[in-house]
């Protein structure tokens, strides 16, 4: 397994960690909280869009054939 591969597969596991954290403090009380008084909730949308992006371009990565 080359370099590339090993930065490919710590970004898909990133990516993993941030969207569930993300779900994670989306439901949880405070930002359940923050919801209902009218706000929105940044934090928990930016870690999972980050996860998200982060997942994807890890497994662009491990899939393309170079």
């Amino acid at each position: 397994m080359n370099f590339k591969k090993i930065i490919a597969a710590i970004l898909v596991v990133l990516g993993i960690i941030l969207i569930t954290y993300g779900f994670t403090e989306l439901n949880g009380l405070e930002s359940q909280i923050t919801r209902a008084i009218g706000q929105k909730d940044n934090n928990a949308m930016g870690s999972i869009v980050a996860g998200a992006v982060s997942a994807i371009i890890g497994l662009y990565l491990i899939l393309r054939k170079r």
